[in-house]
């Protein structure tokens, strides 16, 4: 349709140039052949009969009864009829116009054609006679006056021409345009029908009668294929329903069966870290009877015992976690004193070469959460920092700011950074960048668990060499859901 519509107009145009050329040079040279016929027939008339006017004044007048009334009249003709040459020749003599055009020589036969010599004159000679004495009169005439008009006549028309065939070739080509104007709706309508519109008429506004029966042709081939796409659609809709549906089945299938994978290695390791926290919490506790109530082992012990319950928490949250327990109870929580915590305990852990900052910002509001939880997830985070920087060292930030209408909890570090197929899986269950006994692919995870369990967000920012961000985003103690959600269902 497309190729039909550029060669329908490509075609009127062509043909209409081609009739220009062919045309156009034969009008031009008929134009400028009766041009240069009028205008040289009305010179010759004009410098013919203004001759014959001089002529008849030297025969009747007394102008060759002296030199000097010759000389004068010779220089009147000359300045009165735009002439270049004047003169009298009688058999005692010559008298010739000063007024004449200066270099031009009489030639010795009159011209008989217009621009037959070169040199631009026009030459009559005219016989007179006066009181029985003869004589010859030679007027010359300039015919580049004449030239001139044919010249600026002949341009005027190149021009006329020029601005006709440009008139013709825009008609032409609007023509060509409303011609193909009912092939251009047609194929629009043609594509609307391939691209799924049904119900779209293969018709056009036009009085030609051929594009009018294509029309009606391609309507009832229209007609004819709708049952047929129709029909096919609904198949094609309910496979793809079918398709998504499965796709959708087989996640759950993976995702459960991930989590019961992890489930079960959180409960194993759950309750063998159980097993090493229970006699730390029980020799604490003897030791913390029989320590000095003010001395410095007493607040060491202390210490180490509020570690190991906290740790001894996180244990429980890890078997809540395997076990599909009921939803925890959250309360409000100061961010800040999380991270300050954080801080305390990831210095200790921290490499020399690994520098850890904290950058709050006052006024953070505080978050519902657990705070064993959240101290777990904060370590989850660092870690993960910890392991991309090492061997090398960087800086680790861990800061808590405030967030909208909530709190934004960042740690950031400076390692080695990962690219966008990594940051795709980073929070999938056992996957892992780092070699074999170097992690088990859970930290993310469990993360990210957490921080759904929360309410909370978790954004990244990485790219290779640049360090990565994580930013765990809270909302405010008011638009946050009551803790129904489970970490199992949020990871």
């Amino acid at each position: 349709m497309a190729r039909l519509n550029s060669t329908l107009a490509a075609r009127i145009a062509i043909f209409v140039l081609i009739a220009h050329l062919l045309l156009l040079p034969v009008l031009f040279f008929g134009l400028m052949r009766v041009v240069e016929h009028v205008l040289t027939d009305q010179f010759l008339e004009q410098v013919r009969g203004y001759a014959r006017v001089v002529a008849d004044e030297f025969e009747i007048g007394d102008a060759l009864d002296s030199p000097e009334r010759t000389r004068a009249l010779l220089d009147s003709a000359i300045l009165r009829g735009e002439g270049v040459y004047a003169e009298i020749v009688r058999p005692d003599g010559t008298i010739t116009s000063a007024l004449g055009q200066p270099g031009l020589a009489r030639p010795s036969h009159q011209n008989l054609r217009y621009a037959e010599d070169e040199d631009g004159a026009y030459f009559l000679r005219l016989p007179i006679e006066h009181a029985g004495r003869q004589a010859d009169l030679w007027l010359g005439f300039d015919e580049r006056p004449t030239r001139a008009q044919i010249e600026d006549t002949r341009r005027a028309i190149l021009w006329a021409l020029a601005a006709y065939f440009a008139l013709t070739m825009l008609l032409a080509v609007v023509a060509a345009r409303r011609l193909a104007r009912p092939l251009i709706e047609l194929r629009e309508r043609s594509r609307r029908v391939a691209a799924g519109e049904a119900v779209v008429q293969l018709t056009a506004s036009t009085g030609l009668s051929e594009v009018a029966e294509l029309g009606a042709d391609l309507e009832r081939m229209r007609l004819e294929l709708v049952g047929v796409t129709e029909r096919l659609r609904g198949e094609i809709v309910a496979r793809e329903q079918l398709d998504a549906a499965q796709r959708a089945l087989q996640a759950q299938l993976l995702r459960r069966q991930r989590l019961e994978t992890v489930g079960t290695l959180a409960g194993g390791m759950a309750h063998e870290f159980n097993n090493a926290l229970v006699p730390i919490i029980l020799y604490t506790e003897l030791l913390l009877a029989e320590a000095a109530p003010d001395s410095q082992t007493r607040a060491d012990l202390e210490s180490v015992l509020v570690a190991a319950r906290r740790a001894r928490d996180i244990v429980n949250k890890v078997l809540a976690f395997s076990r599909r327990p009921e939803p925890s109870r959250l309360e409000p929580v100061a961010l800040e004193a999380v991270v300050e915590e954080a801080v305390k305990l990831f210095r200790a852990l921290a490499a020399p070469n690994i520098e850890v900052r904290r950058e709050s910002a006052p006024g953070t509001p505080a978050v519902r959460a657990d705070a064993g939880l959240l101290v777990q997830l904060v370590m989850n985070l660092c870690t993960n920092a910890y392991q991309a920087m090492r061997p090398a060292g960087g800086v680790l930030t861990i800061g808590a700011y405030p967030w909208q209408s909530g709190a934004e909890l960042v740690i950031s570090d400076t390692g080695s950074g990962m690219d966008a197929d990594t940051l795709e899986r980073i929070f999938e269950p056992f996957f892992t960048t780092r070699g074999v006994g170097e992690g088990t692919g859970l930290g993310l995870a469990v993360a990210h668990g957490i921080a759904s369990s929360f309410g909370a967000t978790i954004a990244v920012e990485s790219a290779l060499g640049q360090g990565s961000t994580f930013r765990v985003q809270f909302p405010s103690l008011a638009a946050q859901p009551a803790p129904e959600a489970a970490v199992e269902e949020a990871s």
